[in-house]
């Protein structure tokens, strides 16, 4: 199985080249949503991600962090969902979580299907192709890797801005 990691290289502004680390005793922020299979998916996956971001106080990131989910979602909901029950018997799932991380907001959506994410460029006047090529843009990496017997994760990483009056490591 290939795992694939898209990343984008930022330079750090002010920045401090030595190594931080923290002693957190408690787990980061972490919020889940079964994705319904019905024609609201798309609906419901970015109300509930701009409702988590505005409650953990991201709103400088809450429109890119709600587009990168949608598309995520979308993506999931068209090309991972699998209309027979898995081997076990149940009905396959789609799932968006997102973590909030000491720099970055993580957004995974995990779908029922091992078909690899393509990153494909789109044509010109093309509808579609255009989900990944928005995630690349908006996020600071992205990548996918298989999930349990069946299914994948797909994740985006979306940097945060610097607390007001500390600076990012």
């Amino acid at each position: 199985m290939e795992n694939r990691t898209h990343q984008r290289q930022h330079s750090g502004a002010g920045g401090h080249s030595g190594i931080v680390s923290h002693l957190a005793l408690a787990a980061p922020p972490f919020a889940a949503h079964r994705i319904s299979t019905n024609t609201l998916c798309l609906r419901d996956a970015r109300k509930f991600t701009s409702d988590v971001v505005r409650r953990w106080d991201l709103n400088p990131v809450r429109e890119d962090a709600v587009q990168i989910a949608s598309e995520l979602v979308a993506n999931a909901v068209r090309h991972g969902r699998r209309r027979t029950p898995l081997p076990d018997g149940s009905r396959p799932v789609v799932w968006l979580a997102l973590t909030r991380r000491p720099h970055s907001l993580l957004c995974v959506v995990y779908d029922p299907s091992q078909r690899r994410p393509r990153l494909t460029p789109p044509a010109p006047l093309a509808e579609d192709h255009r989900g990944l090529p928005i995630v690349e843009a908006l996020s600071e990496g992205w990548g996918w890797k298989p999930s349990g017997a069946t299914g994948k994760a797909v994740w985006a990483r979306l940097a945060l801005p610097p607390a007001p009056g500390r600076r990012r490591p």
